[in-house]
């Protein structure tokens, strides 16, 4: 936590190109801290794919949107890694 708020009191954001990269963003539907619309925002980071899933909960969905999180996290980085080895 200590780290979190260290982090929170000194980050500066520096405009850069977006990422070749895909990007997934998780939320927590009832979190009053992150809006939808301030992670649906992260898109401007990449010029790959971006998928926004918002699950039931707070800021702390992660605990209780546990599995679905882990089924989906799992299901991304197996087709991310079947996608690259069609590339080797």
């Amino acid at each position: 936590m200590r780290a979190d708020l260290t982090m929170l009191g000194t980050y500066q954001y520096h405009q850069e190109p977006p990422m070749d990269c895909p990007i997934s963003v998780f939320g927590g539907l009832q979190d009053s801290s992150v809006t939808e619309e301030g992670l649906s925002a992260r898109q401007e980071q990449t010029t790959n794919s971006f998928d926004l899933r918002m699950s039931s909960g707070d800021h702390f969905f992660m605990q209780s949107s546990r599995t679905a999180l882990l089924q989906d996290l799992t299901q991304k980085l197996s087709l991310f890694l079947h996608s690259q080895e069609r590339h080797f």
